[in-house]
């Protein structure tokens, strides 16, 4: 029988999350601890940011809740303190019965990893998800299978249009997936001459197919 399934989930522009916009171009987020709740109802985050020697320091935030309590090898530890149960991604993951493990961020979008029993549970996760920020989408999906019950998942790439096939193609190409990201949706727009907007819509619609085909296979 088909075990847990290890999920990856890209949240573009969260709402709620107060870690994800202190990164930016220069600088990434590569961790984030979370304290208990408190007495009073708050919770205490501590975040770390990541830059390149060359890059320019990191930028103030005009956020009485926020220091920068360490630093090491072009890393910054920033802590903040926050109202309990906002809603943010992690809490939307952790509502859901699983555990974070790994949380990362480059300015434009939230990612995170945790383990999920099955797909109906994943498909709740990413619909609770949905609300939370501009897009959603499934990067990664490992599944603790035996042997003998795997098979090779059938993408039918006919469901796209050509202006979508295009946009992934051409976000793929530029590096828009990996991570941290090699080129910003802005950058992927320009190449292919049209807004951002309208890049990020062709996106979602042809992962949003993608996800489809992948998790009904699971």
């Amino acid at each position: 029988m088909p075990g847990r399934m290890l999920a990856e989930v890209e949240v573009f522009g969260p709402r709620s999350c107060q870690v994800a916009p202190h990164a930016g171009e220069e600088w990434s987020v590569s961790k984030v601890a979370r304290s208990a709740e408190s007495d009073e109802g708050r919770v205490v985050e501590e975040f770390t940011l990541r830059g390149d020697a060359g890059s320019q320091p990191v930028p103030h935030r005009d956020n009485p809740t926020v220091e920068k309590v360490f630093s090491y090898d072009e890393r910054h530890v920033f802590r903040l303190s926050r109202v309990a149960d906002q809603g943010c991604v992690c809490e939307v993951v952790e509502a859901a019965g699983c555990v974070v493990q790994e949380v990362s961020a480059d300015g434009q979008s939230l990612v995170v990893t945790f383990l999920v029993e099955d797909v109906p549970s994943l498909r709740d996760i990413v619909a609770s998800l949905q609300s939370e920020g501009d897009a959603v989408k499934l990067r990664r999906l490992l599944e603790d299978t035996p042997e003998e019950h795997k098979r090779p998942v059938v993408l039918d790439r006919s469901k796209l249009t050509e202006r979508q096939r295009e946009v992934l193609v051409s976000a793929h190409e530029l590096g828009y997936f990996e991570h941290p990201r090699e080129a910003s949706a802005g950058e992927v727009a320009d190449a292919l001459e049209i807004s951002t907007s309208t890049f990020t819509e062709h996106l979602a619609a042809a992962q949003r197919k993608l996800l489809d085909d992948l998790l009904d296979a699971c």
